[in-house]
């Protein structure tokens, strides 16, 4: 029935300040970056580390339900996204445990939802959805926790090397990225490891003895 925990949904105020705390302090990624104007709501995919995935969910209007969210609880999870292989099929088995779910719908194509309310899951607002994680994020990226949707290894094309300059405690910095290989260095080191990688480029690779 469940295939994996997809993500935790958080939401926030500021989506700047968030983007601050998760890409810049804590070195996530972001993958993907949408507004739902029907639902007054923006979302927000980051990837930490190799196998976790946030969620941050924003306000675009005084009353979406993300923002009535805010005014009640503040900032804070909202809820958890388990992804299934058949929502119906999950639907019929946890009818027959006695647990009810509400709000079934195809908001996306691609992509069933429906929830079990907080006080039938111990407190917390859980979302059921099918769907594939690759439909949700930005093209020329495959992370690790997503390689089993990837099509077959012929078809996969390396993953890009991206760099980006953050400022950060430390002062201004670059960062290098291929998949889940990251590198951070200081911007005035920048120039050094430009010069170190021109000599061994250069340099004769020694011959086997």
């Amino acid at each position: 029935m469940i295939r994996r925990i997809d993500h935790v949904s958080i939401a926030v105020r500021d989506l700047d300040k968030a983007r601050a705390f998760f890409l810049d302090a804590l070195g996530g990624r972001e993958l993907f970056c949408a507004p739902v104007p029907g639902q007054k709501y923006r979302w927000t995919t980051v990837e930490l580390g190799t196998s976790c995935f946030i969620e941050l969910i924003d306000p675009l209007g005084k009353d979406g339900f993300v923002e009535r969210f805010l005014e009640r609880r503040g900032e804070g999870p909202h809820h958890i996204t388990i992804q299934v292989n058949d929502i119906e099929e999950t639907r019929r088995i946890l009818q027959e445990k006695g647990i009810p779910t509400f709000g079934y719908a195809e908001p996306f194509p691609g992509w069933k939802e429906m929830y079990v309310h907080p006080k039938n899951a111990f407190g917390t607002l859980i979302q059921f959805a099918e769907f594939n994680p690759l439909d949700w994020i930005q093209p020329g990226y495959i992370p690790p926790a997503y390689k089993e949707f990837a099509p077959a290894a012929g078809g996969v094309e390396e993953e890009k090397i991206e760099v980006r300059k953050m400022e950060t405690e430390n002062g201004t910095e670059v960062e290098i990225r291929q998949g889940a290989e990251v590198i951070r260095i200081p911007q005035a080191r920048l120039e050094d490891l430009i010069q170190t990688l021109k000599q061994q480029k250069t340099t004769p690779t020694p011959s086997p003895k």
